[in-house]
């Protein structure tokens, strides 16, 4: 009613003109303006800017510099990019951020790069400053040293007789404990028989590597840390993602303790990155299934400013490595001879497919996003066969759900994803040559392993694709330069490189889809959160080599800087 007025007082008279004219100045004012750069937007039309206008968190003009300077007031702080590169904030789709940084801050930390015998050495020194029977809990070691016999409880049992250790794989999925940790578990060769994941030698006793639902159900007995420490991993993590210019990623497992952790610190202090939480679902991991959907249903409690907690993670399978991801034909036969499996082994699901689709279907109808951690061909069809029964059941559904991984996906199922409304949720580190990559060619071949995931492939079948680092799993960072890189050119499966604008495309506009937040973040545009990356160099004008070693200056989240390297503009 206010503008109406002011308005009709501008039709009736030249003093209240001018008064108009005044208060419609005031409002175009604003509180930031960034000029003289080079300012890719990734709008529709990826359109190339020289200058941002910011007010009140939200971008107000995108344009020329000659065309903001109207923008400007005696209160405006105007900053001078000097010709620096901008883009939309980095969001990271696909992350595990506490889990790794709370093992970086206050558990036993390794690389996965690590040797098999150095690990012994490692766990040797944390459990020098544990407590007499205290938990040692850590990693991440590499999951191909799982059948080489170098990792075993009795490795263990030599440096930490007292303590019970646990140690977590590069992949996430797999644990390596000594026998103190399998006695507190009750793992007895006994249990093994019934729990094919506690893997046994040939006389039936327990290795010391546990997969899947048997690491997940150990970790359930490990005293958890405190909501202090949670906390104080949450504003770490936080502070790490916008060192690399990352203003929103997603936590793609959640329990309830990290949920929790986000929200009081949103609320508290207010975190400066948008957080969007995946509550695991239905998995054997460190959570009952009753207090994963105990969870889930009260996820309206932990929503804040910052975080989102209205997402659901389903596991269909597990991973290549350790013979648990879903195919749709047997891995590599020498691989299934050394492990002693049959010929034609193909993996399973973890959840049977009425009880997926009955589950997604409820969820779904109740305004829940889902992700479908999918790491074999086989469990990517019935993630895909899965949505397919949701957008039957409710066709007015205008969620966009993801499928993580899409390993070695069909070229049958390829066109689905376009079809369906479904993201295709990329981990760049996968394809990256070391001691992950060689086990993953042993186990599914060259062929398959080189479409894992079938980048080139999805682009070209209309997928929206989403950048995630999957840190810590294989990734050794959060830093999302080298990833960039990698997907402009491929290190496993050249063939399925893509162009750098379709690569920026999955860090910033296709994250923003996959979180059904594109009418907010993921590119420049006046009005979406002003969400802003300043690097130092134009990955267009580079090789691309040296993208990888991109720095970011600023990093900007609602408009104010979050991370700054450099006094950009002084």
């Amino acid at each position: 009613m206010t503008r109406i007025m002011a308005i009709s007082l501008c039709i009736f008279g030249l003093q209240a003109a001018s008064a108009c004219a005044a208060q419609n100045a005031t409002q175009d004012v604003a509180d930031r303006v960034y000029m003289n750069g080079i300012i890719h937007t990734q709008d529709d039309a990826r359109t190339k800017a020289q200058a941002v206008a910011i007010k009140n968190g939200t971008f107000v003009a995108v344009g020329r510099d000659q065309d903001l300077k109207r923008y400007i007031g005696p209160g405006t702080e105007v900053m001078d990019l000097q010709g620096k590169t901008v883009m939309p904030g980095i969001i990271d789709a696909h992350g595990h951020y506490v889990r790794g940084f709370k093992r970086e801050l206050f558990n036993c930390d390794f690389p996965s790069s690590t040797p098999a015998a150095a690990i012994a050495e490692k766990v040797e020194a944390c459990v020098e400053r544990a407590k007499p029977g205290e938990w040692v809990v850590g990693g991440a070691w590499a999951s191909s040293y799982a059948s080489t016999g170098t990792v075993n409880k009795a490795v263990l049992d030599a440096v930490s007789p007292d303590n019970p250790v646990y140690l977590l794989d590069d992949t996430g999925h797999n644990g390596y404990v000594n026998s103190r940790a399998l006695a507190a578990a009750g793992f007895t060769k006994e249990k093994a028989r019934q729990m094919p994941a506690i893997v046994t030698d040939d006389s039936g006793e327990p290795t010391g590597i546990l997969q899947e639902d048997a690491a997940g159900a150990l970790t359930r007995i490990i005293p958890p840390m405190s909501d202090e420490n949670y906390q104080a991993v949450v504003k770490h993590a936080v502070e790490r993602a916008n060192r690399y210019g990352i203003t929103t990623f997603v936590e793609a497992r959640t329990d309830r303790p990290t949920i929790r952790a986000y929200h009081d610190v949103d609320e508290m202090h207010g975190l400066t990155a948008r957080v969007v939480a995946f509550l695991q679902y239905g998995t054997d991991f460190n959570e009952s299934r009753e207090t994963q959907r105990e969870t889930l249903d009260q996820h309206q409690r932990y929503q804040s400013r910052n975080v989102e907690a209205n997402n659901a993670k389903f596991y269909l399978d597990g991973v290549p490595p350790a013979f648990t991801a879903a195919l749709l034909s047997p891995y590599q036969v020498d691989a299934l001879h050394e492990h002693h499996l049959p010929d034609d082994f193909r993996g399973t699901l973890r959840m049977s497919p009425d009880t997926l689709r009955k589950d997604a279907i409820a969820l779904d109808q109740q305004g829940i996003t889902l992700k479908f951690h999918a790491a074999g061909d086989a469990a990517v069809r019935e993630a895909l066969d899965t949505l397919e029964a949701v957008r039957r059941a409710n066709p007015d559904g205008h969620l966009h759900h993801s499928i993580a991984h899409v390993g070695m996906a069909s070229p049958n199922d390829l066109p689905r994803f376009k079809t369906l409304d479904v993201t295709a949720d990329i981990a760049p580190p996968i394809w990256v040559k070391g001691p992950y990559s060689d086990t993953m060619t042993e186990v599914l071949g060259t062929a398959r392993y080189a479409r894992t995931p079938p980048t080139a492939e999805l682009l070209k079948a209309g997928a929206v694709i989403a950048y995630g680092s999957d840190w810590p799993s294989i990734a050794a960072s959060i830093n999302p330069w080298p990833s960039l890189a990698s997907m402009v050119h491929r290190d496993i499966g050249p063939e399925q490189s893509i162009p750098l604008e379709a690569a920026i495309d999955t860090m910033t506009r296709g994250g923003a889809w996959s979180v059904n937040k594109s009418a907010e973040i993921g590119s420049i545009e006046p009005g979406k959160s002003a969400d802003m990356v300043v690097i130092d160099r134009d990955p267009f004008a580079i090789s691309a080599d040296d993208i990888a070693d991109i720095e970011v200056l600023s990093t900007v989240f609602r408009g104010k800087t979050v991370y700054q390297r450099d006094r950009v503009g002084e």
